[in-house]
């Protein structure tokens, strides 16, 4: 096997994207057009194999997608920090640079946060130099061709469960960046508010070509899906006219909801069944901070709206930022109660902390944050209260260690552990306010802007 790897012009190593298949492979694939790309995933084979495989490799490309990626990324680098194999790496994603920035001694590559399939290939070319700095600016439209035979198949990934049914799920993207400057949000650090439109008839044909491989659903994975909305409805409702029996969701801000109010009624047509957005939290304070775009009273209005038109509402959130205080957990659990939003919120959400990676566009001062720490590629947060990061850690444990039982269960641990911190009762009873569309659960958790840091 390895000597056959070696032979491959060029090895694709996907740290972690979510569950879903790495669209930058499907891109650079269909860019390279010979079948010569061979994809690794790193979710699906053990690190060893890994390193086997990455040991044989001439020319690897290796993403840094989040935080989750960077950090399995760093930990195969280290294992070729002895290997005097000459070979041309590439490391790309949102944490590339922060990557290479937590590194003592990062090895000879090409760094790049943000780059094309074309960009890569044109790299991996004999005539391009290792080390060759910088990546192209984006365009306001791009080409989107993609070659998903060198994935593994669409049931390896991340599926959804509605009504108690497992739905194969696709993935695609209309655009890629984002508009907004989101002060913690790693894609706005790095797209400084552009976007790329891909093409949309293309896109459409991604998405047909998905469904007759089994998708019953489709996961939009563009950073905000109202980027250009017009845009973005094309898309969407054309599919849903050429296969109405697909399911679809979508990511977008609070905000967005709430300014394109006219358009939920569209995306409910088109079987949107639920749209992820991420809230952060319910405190003003924190929220003006991260210059989120929104209130806490927004949250309600938009959860309202979508709940009135049969779509689920998945909030994420940051509970522990600089600003946080204890109360904002209960602000949060009972938001989500209120909601009926228990069975869709994943439980390791309520012990997220803030990530500040060195590209932050957040300000770095020394009554907010500590010291640089390398072993999560960012800044330590200051609380305020010394009790909140002993939630965190509570918190942190009680999701992590609770196995496959049901999200109810957890949360009514995360819950009376919450008010425990705060010094008050267990309500005997609290019920939801309204009622939320059946609950759609994704089989892997999603993350927006943060990702749980390490074991704490």
């Amino acid at each position: 096997m390895a000597s056959r790897l070696a032979d491959m012009s060029a090895l694709f190593i996907s740290t972690y994207e979510l569950g879903h298949q790495p669209q930058l492979a499907a891109e650079l694939a269909a860019e390279l057009g010979d079948g010569s790309l061979q994809v690794l995933d790193m979710s699906k084979v053990p690190f060893s194999q890994a390193l086997d495989v990455l040991n044989h490799a001439d020319q690897v490309i290796l993403t840094a997608p989040m935080l989750t990626g960077a950090l399995v990324a760093r930990d195969l680098l280290a294992s070729l920090e002895h290997d005097e194999r000459e070979r041309q790496l590439i490391v790309v994603g949102l944490y590339a640079n922060v990557l290479k920035e937590s590194l003592r001694t990062p090895p000879p590559a090409v760094w790049l946060d943000r780059a094309s399939a074309t960009d890569i290939a044109t790299l991996l070319q004999p005539a391009s130099a290792i080390g060759q700095p910088g990546t192209r600016s984006a365009t306001s439209r791009r080409a989107y061709r993609v070659n998903r035979s060198a994935l593994m198949p669409l049931e390896s990934y991340r599926s959804v469960k509605i009504n108690a049914v497992d739905h194969v799920t696709g993935y695609l993207e209309t655009s890629i960046g984002c508009r907004h400057r989101c002060l913690h949000c790693p894609v706005a650090a790095v797209w400084n508010g552009r976007i790329a439109i891909n093409d949309a008839e293309s896109v459409i044909a991604d998405g047909l070509a998905q469904i007759e491989a089994g998708a019953s659903h489709l996961s939009f994975g563009d950073p905000d899906f109202l980027n250009a909305p017009k845009h973005s409805l094309k898309i969407i409702k054309t599919l849903a006219e050429k296969a109405p029996w697909v399911t679809f969701d979508i990511t977008t801000k609070i905000s967005e909801i709430l300014r394109h109010r006219d358009l939920i009624p569209e995306l409910a047509a088109s079987h949107v069944n639920f749209i992820i957005s991420a809230v952060e939290s319910l405190n003003d304070d924190v929220l003006s901070h991260l210059d989120k775009g929104h209130v806490a009273g927004d949250v309600t209005l938009a959860r309202d709206l979508l709940y009135a038109n049969g779509i689920g509402m998945h909030p994420t959130f940051v509970p522990f930022t600089p600003w946080s205080t204890l109360h904002d957990l209960v602000d949060i659990v009972e938001f989500i109660i209120d909601s009926d939003a228990i069975e869709v919120v994943e439980p390791i959400q309520y012990s997220i902390e803030l990530l500040t990676p060195t590209n932050s566009l957040l300000s770095i001062n020394d009554r907010d944050f500590g010291p640089y720490d390398a072993e999560v590629m960012g800044y330590t947060v200051s609380y305020r209260d010394d009790r909140l990061p002993m939630l965190r850690d509570r918190l942190y444990r009680i999701a992590s260690d609770a196995g496959d039982e049901s999200f109810g269960t957890t949360f009514a641990d995360i819950a009376a552990a919450v008010y425990e911190a705060n010094g008050l009762p267990v309500p005997d009873s609290r019920y939801p306010s309204v009622v939320a569309p059946s609950p759609v659960v994704m089989s892997e958790p999603w993350f927006c802007c943060a990702a749980p840091a390490k074991s704490y």
